[in-house]
């Protein structure tokens, strides 16, 4: 009988440094992203309609060719590889291994809950968590049901938009005008609200942002554990086990991702000036987040795999390392540090900062959390979060 209480952690074996770097790298892609909602009511009003300078239009268009559901997409399939790692080698130290991951993944939610209520309204873990505990439901499955289900929860969404978009025309994703005039004035309160600083309203006004991005959250389900499952598949293929033996097929992946991802990203990015109640705009963003999301994202992935076969590449990503170990410990310290510089009680920032120094902000952020996260784990084996988060997990 196998001793669960005293069993060691299930990843206590090797690590493989390029996940962890790919991790990192994600990291900051995903901070990029979410530098929009940091620092301006981007889910209540387009960036394009309050900054009008080249240079910030320009830098809205490519955070959102090269940023916006890319990243997420590359830390959700982290996420499903993970879980296969963590599932197959609990199976050797435990009997009950879905009993020790739903217990990982009860201590992520309530991590979740509290970045999510006191910190920021952004917050994934909280859903990453949920879906965690469907995905146990696929444990043990097939490479090819991992891949059929991915692809339905990818092509499925897209399908019904694009059914509901030709029947229906541009009323198929239109909304109401009330609804807009509110969001607007959302948007400026939410902007009063952050510059003012006072705890109690921002609170308030975070429980009222929260709300909002569950919904939107909800949206892209299926696209987040579509790459859950991709990444599960990854990890029952073995195929981050021996990164050589597999280089023909990361090739290939890498190429044909990007000939599917390119030309909608290309095209979605494109159409982010046409009117947001046209049939070709709602079209091109539905594509763009199920389709162009997840090939760019996986093309990323076997980008940074092939770059990492160089030794110059590999000097050049490896501060990255130590970034992508600390992953929870890092995400959570961006939202403290982004909450401060922006909030009413740090800097109020809110609103005043366009999104080519947001941009700029991001790439400082990740340089010093690169140098604290490589101080740090010359001292310590894991992050603070990290720490609790396995010491809670293993009872030990």
């Amino acid at each position: 009988m196998k001793n669960q209480s005293t069993s060691p952690p299930a990843n206590a074996g090797q690590r493989i440094h390029e996940i962890d770097i790919i991790r990192g790298m994600a990291l900051w892609g995903i901070l990029i992203v979410n530098m929009a909602l940091f620092s301006f009511p981007a889910l209540h009003m387009d960036q394009s309609d309050f900054w009008h300078g080249n240079l910030d239009q320009w830098t809205i268009k490519l955070i959102h060719f090269f940023g916006e559901g890319k990243f997420i997409s590359v830390f959700s399939f982290l996420f499903g590889l993970g879980f296969s790692i963590f599932m197959k080698r609990a199976e050797m130290k435990t009997d009950s291994p879905k009993k020790l991951f739903s217990r990982r993944l009860f201590i992520l939610l309530l991590i979740g809950l509290l970045h999510g209520y006191f910190i920021w309204y952004g917050d994934v873990l909280l859903f990453y968590s949920v879906l965690g505990f469907m995905l146990m439901f696929f444990w043990n499955s097939t490479p090819q049901r991992l891949l059929t289900w991915a692809f339905y929860l990818l092509i499925i969404p897209v399908s019904i938009f694009i059914v509901g978009g030709l029947i229906f025309g541009s009323s198929f994703f239109a909304e109401d005008p009330g609804v807009l005039l509110q969001k607007k004035e959302m948007a400026w309160n939410a902007i009063a609200v952050y510059q003012k600083g006072d705890l109690s309203g921002i609170f308030q006004q975070n429980l009222l942002d929260l709300r909002d991005t569950r919904l939107g959250y909800l949206s892209i389900a299926p696209q987040i554990f579509a790459m859950f499952l991709l990444g599960a598949y990854a990890g029952v293929r073995k195929i981050f086990d021996n990164l050589k033996e597999h280089e023909s097929l990361i090739r290939n992946v890498q190429v044909g991702a990007l000939i599917i991802g390119l030309p909608i990203g290309i095209a979605s990015t494109l159409y982010l000036n046409a009117p947001t109640n046209s049939l070709s705009f709602n079209l091109m963003q539905v594509a763009g987040t199920y389709i162009a999301g997840p090939t760019i994202g996986i093309f990323y992935i076997c980008s940074i795999i092939l770059l990492l076969r160089k030794e110059t590449w590999k000097i050049i990503l490896k501060p990255f390392t130590a970034v992508g170990k600390m992953a929870a410990t890092n995400y959570l310290l961006q939202s403290l540090i982004c909450l401060f510089l922006f909030s009413g009680f740090g800097f109020a920032l809110y609103s005043k900062v366009s999104p080519f120094y947001t941009f700029l902000i991001s790439i400082a952020i990740i340089g010093f959390q690169i140098l604290l996260s490589n101080l740090w784990l010359k001292h310590f084996k894991y992050g603070p979060v990290e720490w609790i988060w396995r010491y809670l997990t293993y009872k030990n």
